[in-house]
């Protein structure tokens, strides 16, 4: 997209975001987020920010993005009825000197309001959204504050819990907007927790205040907003690459084992193939494992987010994601193992403890299928490739793609805020929608999975393949998880 050119008049350009709220709400944690570094302090008691903070979000084009941090309104009926009082309301109060000890509450709320009048293009009003619409009236008390001063409102639902669907936070945010249809100043209801928001989001909100902003400072902001938006989409293309590059390494491991004698492939005889198989089958899980863990840091860094992730922890969830097989009817084990015998029964007995891994139901539908136990084992966890390897099987490559791009989505939706990176459960939403986009695209994976399985394997071919087909696949998920 072609940036609009600011002109001479325009250079240096400033403008100002407030964050405002009633009291402990979590601006301080909000700023954060979108700040990407530790600001202010942030502790869960009233009145925390005592005085306005400033702090540039973004220069671009000799313009500058600036957001502010006041104190938090409080006793907010109290301050209501006291302007009502005033001939003059806002202004006179503004006028007055507060104790910031022995009168605190006045002394925020105040603090709050002439940074409004005196700096701020837009406001932006976090509501703690768990109460629900009408459920605390100082909300409706601080708009009709707000409103004697002719700011433009985003109101930005806050600590609205895990990300959900777009449908539940739509249904969400016009509940809030018939609440505050009467206040003018509101221009506009949007979910952005401070904890679980994603860059989607916060590329949605600069839409939003751009429409708000003041015919001249319009083609300032659109040059701010663009360079907004190009270093979010620098970290997902990124974010991206790594993960292909990841997924690359995971279709091209191989380890190489003997041949199997005709009688072996009948389920005879099996006990020392079994032992390499099973050696095998560590050995790429570790490797898993470890390139689970170095990309997810990479993920971590990217975002401007502190910590990393454990080693043990990535460990963990490859066998909560690979290896542990789905439950199943004990009765279904037992029909499993009636048919088997010998070393093919001890098999059948590694797969029940947890040594094979099953992605979407695969495992019911291949015993639907006919497929003996033995059949099973060999199709739903490795493959014996062309170049004599035991790599991973094509359904197991599918379900590698889909947790990377979970794990992209818990990195990408992980609010600066909160401090330090830690892993959460994730939506189960977010699996049902990343499943629909890799297996609409399975074809495509399936192919260059197999490709990956030749003697002369390519890595250009191969990576270059996963590069393209991951970045639509984010870009499809993202485009499901918000269709604005």
């Amino acid at each position: 997209m072609t940036q609009p050119k600011s002109s001479a008049s325009e250079s240096g350009v400033t403008v100002t975001l407030s964050l405002a709220s009633h009291t402990n709400v979590g601006k301080t944690t909000m700023a954060r987020t979108l700040l990407r570094r530790e600001i202010g302090i942030v502790r869960d008691e009233a009145n925390v920010t005592l005085f306005n903070e400033s702090h540039v979000m973004l220069e671009a084009g000799g313009h500058t993005l600036k957001l502010w941090d006041t104190p938090g309104f409080s006793d907010t009926g109290r301050l209501l009825k006291r302007l009502q009082k005033t001939g003059n309301r806002v202004v006179s109060f503004l006028t007055q000197t507060w104790d910031r000890i022995r009168n605190k509450e006045l002394w925020c709320s105040q603090q709050a309001l002439i940074n409004v009048r005196e700096d701020a293009d837009v406001v932006l009003y976090l509501i703690n959204a768990v109460q629900g619409p009408g459920a605390e009236p100082f909300v409706e008390q601080e708009m009709e504050i707000l409103g004697w001063l002719g700011k433009p409102v985003l109101v930005l639902l806050n600590q609205t819990g895990p990300p959900r669907p777009a449908s539940e936070e739509e249904a969400e945010e016009q509940a809030w907007r018939d609440q505050l249809t009467k206040f003018p100043i509101v221009r506009e209801v949007l979910n952005l927790d401070a904890f679980t928001r994603c860059w989607v989001q916060e590329n949605h909100l600069m839409e939003k205040i751009a429409v708000c902003l003041p015919e001249d400072k319009q083609v300032p902001f659109a040059i701010l907003r663009a360079a907004w938006n190009s270093r979010n989409e620098k970290v997902f293309i990124t974010s991206m690459k790594s993960l292909s590059n990841q997924l690359t390494a995971n279709a091209l491991d191989g380890m190489a084992v003997k041949p199997e004698s005709l009688v072996q492939k009948l389920g005879f005889n099996r006990g020392e193939l079994e032992k390499e198989w099973s050696e095998a089958r560590q050995k790429l899980s570790e490797s898993l494992a470890a390139r689970a863990e170095q990309t997810m840091n990479q993920l971590i860094a990217l975002h401007g987010l502190e910590g990393s992730d454990d080693k043990d922890d990535a460990l963990r969830s490859t066998r909560r994601d690979f290896i542990e097989p789905k439950e199943v009817e004990a009765e279904l084990w037992s029909a499993i193992s009636g048919i088997a015998t010998g070393a093919l029964a001890g098999l059948v007995v590694d797969l029940k403890a947890g040594g094979l891994t099953f992605g979407g139901g695969a495992l019911l539908g291949g015993i639907g299928g006919g497929l003996s136990a033995y059949a099973l084992i060999k199709t739903y966890n490795l493959a014996r490739g062309d170049d004599n390897k035991l790599h991973w099987s094509r359904e197991h490559f599918r379900e590698q793609v889909k947790l990377a791009i979970l794990s992209y989505l818990a990195v990408s939706h992980f609010g600066r805020g909160r401090g330090a990176w830690r892993r959460d459960p994730r939506p189960e939403f977010w699996n049902r929608e990343v499943s629909a986009v890799v297996d609409g695209m399975k074809d495509r994976i399936d192919n260059t999975w197999k490709k990956a399985s030749f003697k002369d394997a390519s890595l250009g071919v191969v990576h270059d393949d996963l590069e393209i087909i991951v970045h639509e696949i984010g870009r499809a998920v993202l485009a499901r998880l918000y269709p604005e």
